[in-house]
């Protein structure tokens, strides 16, 4: 995976220089941003999908309360999440949990992992 975007980066050079020949900055700023998103995609050792899927959910790493830490816990082990367990723990966060999940169940549980950290309040 690394050597194709390594190929992309250095197919991108190509029209960098020339812009950078043609003194057209802006243009040239613009390969180079692009060319610095590849070099860090390649460094990190993922796929491009799973690089920019990481980036949309960065770790947020909120404190889970330690009046809910064991529900929201066994909700991520169990791979179960519903909206009545996070309209009943918004209770406790000092943010909506609504608004940081796209979605319940299965992939909501696993979104929780970005959203918490672990450590314990």
């Amino acid at each position: 995976m690394s050597y194709e975007i390594e190929k992309e980066i250095k197919e991108l050079r190509i029209p960098f220089l020339a812009a950078l020949d043609n003194n057209d900055d802006k243009l040239a700023d613009e390969y180079m941003n692009l060319i610095d998103e590849l070099a860090q995609i390649c460094n990190s050792g993922l796929s491009k999908e799973k690089y920019y899927e990481m980036q949309q959910y960065e770790r947020e790493l909120n404190i889970i309360p330690s009046s809910i830490r064991d529900e929201v816990l066994a909700a991520m082990k169990n791979r179960d999440l519903s909206k009545d367990m996070v309209s009943k723990w918004n209770n406790y966060l000092d943010f909506d949990l609504h608004d940081k999940l796209e979605r319940y169940g299965y992939i909501g549980s696993a979104r929780l992992y970005k959203i918490f950290s672990f450590k314990f309040s």
